[in-house]
């Protein structure tokens, strides 16, 4: 069966994020941050949780998305003006992780890194940690136009050959595919990523999916050369998988990227909330995790506290 999941985004605080979301919704659900106003699509394939609006067929039906198995929409305007290299996506966790990283952490961790070079991650830090400059990650981004419908049809290129001065090699295209390739690769550099000056008024479309997770038995699968399958709900902890977009620290060396310290434009965590399996975790010891590090047993006591109050 598979396992029972919620989905959570940021409410008026961009972190952590608390507002429950439809999953498989053609419509959009409004995010107002301190930092960022837009709008949040979430999908699943073969999702079984709270608010399942569908089967996505709206997304994965789109040219570019039959393969993806989850999809993380976001379109909106950011309230000040940010540079492409100050920027940056990826997934934080509130407690360590290092003694339930399963067996290929390794492997997957190459894999990582040959996905996406921009990458710098901690997963043995006290609160673990991968991130990338936001705009070079993105499978699909949009600039400057709000495309109608729940995905963003890239069109990076055209706007940074417009709005990027100084710059005279910013590469051609001539079809989707290589326009999403060659912006990514361009932004690889970080020289070029800070040339790139996005303002308050620009509506920004980002888009983060991909094909390895299977939400059906909660397993990843790396393709060929790396061709590993890891059985993720075996080694988890009871935390959510939290996707953050947010200011880059002045150095990771001297500053964790999670949790409060840092900007944080907007954010999305994938929780688990089946009663077996959660059952399951506490019975060998382990507790459940809210987004932000609240474990379960805090959370109630502090909702005892506020009723208490109340009365």
């Amino acid at each position: 069966m598979t396992p029972k999941l919620r989905v959570l985004i940021s409410s008026n605080h961009s972190y952590p994020p608390t507002i429950p979301c439809p999953v498989n919704s053609p419509t959009p659900t409004r995010s107002e941050t301190e930092h960022f106003s837009g709008d949040i699509w979430v999908f699943i394939k073969g999702y079984n949780g709270d608010l399942r609006k569908g089967d996505g067929e709206e997304y994965f039906g789109v040219k570019g998305r039959e393969g993806m198995s989850y999809g993380i929409v976001v379109k909106g305007k950011y309230k000040k003006p940010f540079n492409a290299d100050k920027v940056v996506f990826g997934n934080v966790f509130e407690k360590p992780i290092r003694d339930n990283l399963p067996w290929g952490t390794s492997i997957a961790t190459k894999f990582m890194y040959f996905v996406d070079p921009t990458v710098e991650a901690d997963i043995y830090a006290d609160k673990p940690w991968a991130l990338s400059p936001a705009l070079a990650t993105m499978a699909h981004l949009s600039l400057g136009e709000k495309n109608e419908g729940p995905y963003v049809e890239e069109n990076s290129l055209e706007w940074l050959k417009d709005h990027v001065k100084g710059v005279d090699d910013i590469p051609s295209y001539t079809d989707d595919k290589s326009h999403i390739s060659s912006r990514r690769k361009w932004l690889t550099k970080a020289s070029n990523r800070q040339c790139v000056e996005v303002d308050e008024g620009t509506e920004v479309g980002m888009e983060f999916c991909n094909g390895l997770l299977d939400f059906n038995t909660l397993s990843a699968t790396l393709p060929y050369p790396f061709t590993l399958q890891i059985p993720l709900l075996k080694y988890w902890d009871g935390q959510p998988v939290t996707y953050v977009c947010q200011d880059k620290p002045t150095s990771y060396k001297d500053q964790s990227p999670v949790g409060g310290e840092n900007k944080v434009y907007w954010s999305v965590a994938f929780e688990i909330v089946d009663e077996e399996i959660t059952k399951e975790l506490k019975e060998k010891g382990g507790k459940v995790v809210r987004p932000g590090g609240v474990e379960e047993e805090e959370e109630e006591e502090e909702r005892e506290e506020d009723n208490n109050d109340i009365d």
